[in-house]
């Protein structure tokens, strides 16, 4: 990969609140700064409008969306204060504010990225920012789509062609889709295109993993019945560790909760008519099993509901410890841009330029991205930062200051950092078991009671969890040294 000129940026804030206490919600839209000078926690308001929420294409009710845009004056409003107010190497960080609704869905990069140039990218809750070692960068490809679709093979070796040409040293990836994807990708593969990258892996598989194979339940698979795709990946990787798992499907709602719809069976043909849903939490369990830091998910150009892969990546990237990344293929179909997003994570801190463009949005950690930053991210604990961090500040309360601080380093996972940094592979156990520290600490972190807003019974309990965390961390270290 060739040496880039990487950018670096200032900061402005956008933060969208929803407002259910007026006759009709409502969603605040502000523009904050740090003006020189001014305190971490001396944020400025240089813009604020007030916007229906009706006028993103949502509806008052529970319906989900089906085609959200966001309000050209809002947008306008935006633009226009940011290049009267800020210096043009300023990038936006998008903070929704929970509870929003239906407001992540909203396709906030393919506005505000194609008006602006700039960089748009999520801040999620305070999370760990997960431990990454290895010295290849594998990624497992799962993709299930109409039966015979045209594109499938094409997409498949035009983006292993991209993380080539993004990612820095070797690209291994594996790839489990349905037969009739799998048959024409072997076809386009028997030409000596990305042969040697890409391991196309046997959906006849998936029934004798689901027979002999790893016997955990988690991952994508019907509701009810064997867990095909779950077993599938994760017994065809060998136990071998990935560090990143790319998901292309198309969704749905379930009443009002998004799903993947997936082919209960890889190895036979299937229509939507039949398909299984795969719920989010099993999505980011398989993200675990597999040790993937990073998880995007693809939908797919023919999706016939894009708006649930939206939100179903908005979900689990505001709650999962290491970067989610949504990525349109009908804007993307080459997987290039999703490759840059996978080159940033993977090339470390200043390497390569930060995610920019309108077809993917991205949920980084502020460990990611401060490289990329001309100022120092703010700090979440600073008085009147609870906007920032999804919670009130540690100090508040006594049980936090005492479990929170180590709590996030217990996350960091040294041992295996230290012990894994320059190898092919990890060990699917090890970069599994760091996943789950992280995400209960991830949880930890979120639930963390505070005097006056939760019982002292729960804030003893906190103290139980941290405990039980650190005694874990010390289990895995102690195995990870033994090996």
């Amino acid at each position: 990969m060739s040496e880039v000129s990487v950018e670096k940026w200032h900061l402005a804030m956008l933060r969208v609140r929803l407002d259910l206490g007026r006759a009709s919600p409502t969603a605040t839209v502000e523009l904050l700064g740090f003006p020189p000078g001014a305190t971490p926690a001396g944020t400025k308001t240089y813009w604020r409008g007030d916007f229906d929420y009706g006028g993103f294409g949502l509806s008052e009710g529970v319906e989900p969306p089906r085609a959200p845009t966001v309000p050209d004056d809002l947008v306008e409003g935006v633009v226009r204060c940011l290049g009267a107010e800020f210096p043009a190497d300023t990038a936006l960080w998008l903070r929704l504010v929970p509870p929003y609704g239906h407001l992540g869905g909203v396709p906030w990069e393919g506005a505000f990225v194609a008006a602006t140039g700039r960089p748009l990218v999520r801040v999620p809750d305070r999370l760990p920012p997960g431990s990454d070692p290895g010295r290849v960068w594998t990624v497992a490809v799962a993709l299930s789509t109409a039966p015979d679709a045209p594109w499938v093979a094409g997409y498949l070796s035009a983006f292993v062609s991209s993380l080539r040409a993004c990612v820095a040293g070797r690209v291994d990836v594996h790839v489990f889709t349905e037969r009739g994807g799998e048959q024409a990708l072997r076809a386009l593969l028997s030409t000596g295109r990305n042969g040697n990258l890409i391991h196309v892996h046997d959906p006849d598989g998936a029934q004798r993993y689901a027979r002999s194979g790893p016997p955990r339940p988690e991952g994508p698979g019907p509701a009810t019945g064997p867990p095909l795709w779950g077993n599938w990946i994760a017994g065809g990787l060998d136990g071998k560790a990935v560090r990143a798992l790319h998901i292309v499907t198309d969704g749905t709602f379930d009443g009002i909760r998004p799903v993947l719809s997936v082919n209960p069976d890889p190895a036979t043909g299937t229509d939507r008519s039949t398909r299984a849903f795969v719920t989010a939490d099993r999505v980011r369990r398989l993200a675990d099993r597999v040790g993937a830091t990073v998880l995007s998910l693809g939908s797919p150009p023919d999706n016939p509901c894009d708006s649930a892969i939206r939100m179903m990546a908005d979900h689990i990237g505001l709650r999962r410890a290491g970067p989610t990344i949504y990525s349109s293929l009908a804007h993307d179909p080459a997987g290039y841009a999703l490759a840059q997003a996978h080159a940033f994570v993977a090339g470390g801190p200043g390497a390569v330029p930060i995610p920019r463009d309108p077809s993917l949005f991205v949920y980084l950690q502020p460990e990611f991205v401060g490289a990329a930053l001309r100022d120092a991210w703010p700090d979440p604990e600073s008085p009147g930062m609870s906007w920032l961090s999804g919670r009130a500040p540690i100090a508040n309360s006594t049980s936090s200051t005492e479990i929170l601080p180590d709590a996030l380093g217990m996350a960091g996972g040294d041992e295996i950092t230290a012990r894994y940094a320059n190898a092919d592979s990890v060990p699917m156990w090890v970069a599994s078991s760091t996943r789950y520290i992280e995400n209960q600490v991830a949880s930890l972190v979120r639930t963390a009671g505070v005097p006056g807003e939760t019982p002292a019974a729960k804030q003893a309990y906190d103290l139980g969890v941290g405990q039980a965390i650190a005694e874990l961390r010390a289990l895995v270290d102690e195995r990870i040294r033994e090996t």
